[in-house]
């Protein structure tokens, strides 16, 4: 039904339209949470019309997209290393035809039940007809017992696929995509998958088996005329079927793309819940949700409308075939060409065929959802990485305990974007040296450490480590060697054992101890009634600031890196906070190769070497000492914190504090 429940004219009464400034607008009532949704009717006209074509990002798949899609089904449900599931699909194949054989020799001993009672009781044909009926029900429940792990198996191994895909999508992709919009994708994708050849194998050939076999025996045991009416009642049933559900498909394909669309509005929100908290926006985000779902229904108002018109040209096809049958039955009765069990195998016949006919339709609806659903899916798989090794790739190695790090003339924008973040920009950071690179925001900072991880590749120069071109080398083993230490610590919902072992998955627990302790967290976690089984929430929402970073420090300890990056670790905490991570911090960053991406300077002066970057170009190196001297733009940068710090410092009546003051080693 809906939510709105059977959306019809005889729903529309003087009592649910308003009018207002001339226009009228239909009152749409939500039969589960009971809320009104005024819909301007020159808005509901519209969307009665078919949708644009060029709205829809999906076209309806041609007859070859659709058999493309069914290829690429078939290695899920028949597995190159499974004997097991291959036996347990021709098992069930062969019931398909066993019940088929069932389904057209029990009307006949039906037959013979009708024409031997005349003349005694027909016990042992009775009896036999009996266990075929038992036969005839329990089959498919056999079928479908056998049946279920292949389906399993293919959900688990389209799941596995579709998840592994993803991880190995670039950076890129998953900053463009919404993550609601995503997963609705993946959910109704892999669905579809289990749902379309299960449709396929156990509705539609069994289905048009049955036709062709009833049909075929029609004819040549009563006549052309009666396997005229079968097949023709099917074929005019079939492609009223297919053209009505073509037609009412794109609102279908509309629809799906509206629903998403509230559902990402759903989760963006949830997602940013104490950010609409801070904001007072809880008003403002109930509004766009109920305009996305008022989109959705507005379009799905029109699909039921639609259905209802398929409902009754079905309907009638299939009262035609059966009275036409039945009529054709009688005229042979009256001329002696038939007897009583004649014509009762004849209609039984007919309505056994229009029994799964009828299904048809809804088999066939449901398979051209699932194409539609599974068009997205096959979209994103064969989504290719922009980001991919070389044929030739290597694990990364290099001379020495410590690898360097070196930018040689690096150039970089977005694809799409000629706008140059960094220009031409070159820096080494040797082994077991620390660089510092600051600089207002979006001057191109954080873009050197995801150059550096190969997130992206530069437009032009080139990124060594340990003197090799990143792009020559195997992202996992470059990024094996890389620790970074973010701005903001994004945890998993687990537990704090969970998250700091992600920097080591055969860790001990006495490293696990060790690494907490080094952090400075460990004393947070044995106080807490759970300790180290302590879920931090979504996100880690349930620590503070500097709980997270320190989790997220301890898990860089655990993974033990050769090159450390610290992009801004520090720069969302409070001073206090601030100091005592930074302690930290110093710990893990002795005897690596260190890249500092800092905003408070306080955190960066005994760096070996401090690079400014404005407008994606180096206009200053050299270490705090020297660009102080220079007076250039480090040094005012370093003017405007000092004044800051010494301006909160006065207003809340403690003793000057500046950067020299604050300062400790990194």
């Amino acid at each position: 039904m809906g939510r709105f429940g059977a959306v019809g004219m005889k729903q529309v009464r003087a009592a649910d339209m308003e009018e207002g400034g001339g226009n009228y607008t239909l009152m749409l009532k939500d039969a589960k949470s009971r809320h009104k949704y005024q819909v301007p009717l020159s808005k509901l006209s519209v969307a009665l019309k078919p949708p644009n074509f060029d709205e829809l990002t999906l076209k309806r798949p041609a007859w070859s997209t659709a058999l493309m899609m069914i290829t690429r089904l078939i290695p899920y449900y028949w597995t190159k290393n499974s004997f097991n599931i291959k036996v347990r699909v021709i098992i069930s194949l062969s019931i398909i035809f066993f019940s088929k054989g069932i389904n057209l020799y029990v009307p006949l001993l039906f037959k013979n039940i009708i024409n031997e009672a005349t003349i005694g009781v027909p016990m042992k044909t009775i009896m036999f007809y009996g266990l075929l009926l038992i036969i005839q029900k329990s089959v498919w429940d056999i079928r479908d017992v056998i049946f279920q792990p292949v389906t399993d198996s293919a959900t688990r191994n389209v799941s596995l696929e579709t998840f592994d895909h993803l991880q190995k999508l670039s950076l890129s992709f998953h900053h463009q995509k919404r993550t609601g919009a995503m997963i609705k994708v993946i959910e109704r994708g892999t669905n579809s998958i289990v749902t379309l050849l299960s449709l396929l194998l156990f509705n539609i050939f069994p289905t048009l088996l049955e036709l062709a076999t009833v049909s075929v025996f029609l004819l040549f045991t009563y006549g052309a005329t009666f396997a005229f009416i079968n097949l023709s009642s099917c074929v005019f049933y079939i492609m009223f079927t297919l053209t009505v559900t073509e037609w009412r498909n794109q609102f279908r394909r509309l629809a799906n793309r509206k629903e998403s669309e509230a559902s990402d509005v759903r989760m963006d929100s949830l997602s940013n819940f104490e950010t609409i908290k801070y904001f007072t926006s809880e008003e403002y985000e109930l509004k766009r949700y109920d305009n996305a779902l008022l989109d959705y229904f507005i379009i799905n108002a029109k699909a039921r409308i639609t259905y209802f018109f398929l409902n009754v040209g079905q309907s009638t096809i299939i009262t035609i075939g059966t009275v036409m049958g039945l009529l054709f039955c009688t005229y042979g009765a009256s001329a002696g060409a038939l007897t009583v069990g004649d014509i009762i195998a004849i209609n039984t016949y007919i309505a056994q065929m229009f029994q799964p006919l009828a299904w048809l339709g809804t088999s066939y609806r449901m398979i051209i959802q699932s194409f539609t659903d599974m068009e997205s899916l096959i979209e994103l798989l064969e989504t290719k990485p922009e980001i991919v090794d070389e044929p030739n790739a290597l694990p990364l190695l290099y001379e020495g305990t410590l690898p360097s790090v070196e930018f040689r003339n690096v150039s970089f924008s977005y694809k799409n974007d000629d706008r140059l973040l960094l220009d031409d920009i070159s820096f080494v950071v040797p082994p077991g040296k620390s660089v510092a690179i600051v600089g207002p925001t979006g001057a191109g900072k954080s873009t050197i450490f995801r150059l550096l991880c190969r997130f992206y590749d530069v437009k032009g120069g080139q990124v060594l480590v340990g003197g090799k071109d990143v792009r020559d080398v195997q992202q996992i083993s470059l990024r094996q060697a890389i620790g970074v230490v973010p701005q903001e610590a994004i945890l998993f919902h687990d537990t704090i054992a969970y998250n700091l072992a992600f920097g080591k998955r055969d860790c001990s627990d006495e490293e696990l101890i060790e690494a907490a302790k080094r952090a400075q967290i460990y004393d947070f976690i044995d106080q807490s009634p759970e300790g180290f089984s302590t879920v931090v929430g979504e996100r880690g929402l349930r620590l503070s600031g500097g709980e997270k970073q320190r989790v997220s420090i301890a898990r860089t300890i655990l993974k033990n890196p050769d090159i450390l990056i610290l992009d801004e670790a520090t720069s969302a905490l409070d001073v206090s906070t601030e100091k005592k991570i930074q302690e930290s911090l110093n710990d893990i960053s002795q005897g690596r190769t260190t890249l500092v991406i800092a905003h408070r300077l306080s955190t960066i002066i005994n760096c070996d070497e401090i690079l400014v970057l404005k407008d994606g170009s180096i206009i200053e190196r050299g270490n705090h000492q020297q660009l102080l001297a220079a007076q250039g733009e480090y040094h005012h940068l370093w003017t405007q914190q000092a004044d800051k710090i010494s301006s909160n410092s006065n207003s809340s009546n403690n003793s000057t504090n500046s950067p020299v003051n604050n300062s400790y080693r990194l």
